[in-house]
């Protein structure tokens, strides 16, 4: 994507002209068994697992906790195997930068300036952190195959995919695009849930626009809106570059 083509998205996307679906709320009662075939809805999902490998981009997000709010610009850049996502705080003061492989948490504190590497599963993760431990690629297309789904159910809007992990996922009917994703009770997970909204289509992909993250507690909630991306765009490897003196934590 051309540097004035990335222009006019983030326009659109400021004025709220791209096509997306309305905000509906998402109803979790009222289901019941369906004959339809898990094969038969996850072929009409956006699955762009072989056609993107890659994504960029900036978003604003709104960290909600008991007695705390934090508003933060995120820049974030992933494939399907790592991410990396570099913070600023409101007043535009570099905050860190946060490198995951699904496993690991690498957190550069350029404030005070540390390093630490948290486990992603039962690390306890806080904040903004949850965020960044989750593979933002996978994140914005979520990947289901077929064989993963152990029970279907459906109300009037959605169907409900219950997956072999105890994962359930929530699937709008008419635009078939994914609305909810919910962890089971016991997850080790940094979240309980994700919720998606505002799909829009970019360069022939459907993505969402705003994806909110509950916390695995249940009491904090990330808000994410997307302001720009750019897809399969062309890169090395992703790291984080630390001073050798500082010192690293593992916990």
């Amino acid at each position: 994507m051309n540097n004035r083509l990335q222009l006019i998205l983030f326009l659109l996307l400021l004025v709220g002209l791209v096509s997306c679906t309305s905000t509906q709320k998402l109803s979790t009662k009222g289901y019941k068994q369906t004959s339809v075939k898990p094969s038969e809805i996850i072929a009409q999902l956006p699955d762009y697992r072989s056609t993107l490998n890659a994504l960029k981009g900036k978003g604003r997000a709104i960290v909600s906790e008991p007695g705390n709010t934090d508003r933060v610009t995120v820049t974030f850049m992933s494939t399907r195997t790592k991410s990396l996502v570099k913070v600023r705080n409101g007043i535009g003061i570099k905050g860190g930068e946060l490198l995951t492989d699904g496993d690991t948490l690498v957190v550069y504190n350029k404030v005070d300036k540390y390093v630490r590497k948290i486990p992603v599963r039962g690390g306890k993760l806080k904040r903004i952190n949850k965020l960044a431990s989750l593979n933002i690629l996978q994140l914005i297309n979520y990947p289901i195959s077929p064989g993963d789904v152990t029970g279907i159910s459906e109300n009037k809007t959605l169907y409900k995919l219950s997956l072999s992990s105890g994962t359930s996922v929530y699937i709008d009917k008419e635009n078939h695009t994914i609305r909810q994703i919910k962890q089971p009770d016991d997850t080790k997970l940094p979240y309980s849930k994700i919720r998606y909204e505002a799909y829009g289509t970019i360069d022939g992909f459907t993505l969402p626009r705003r994806i909110s993250i509950f916390g695995a507690e249940k009491k904090s909630k990330i808000a994410l809106q997307l302001t720009s991306l750019d897809l399969n765009p062309d890169w090395g490897n992703l790291y984080i570059n630390y001073p050798d003196d500082i010192p690293v934590y593992h916990r």
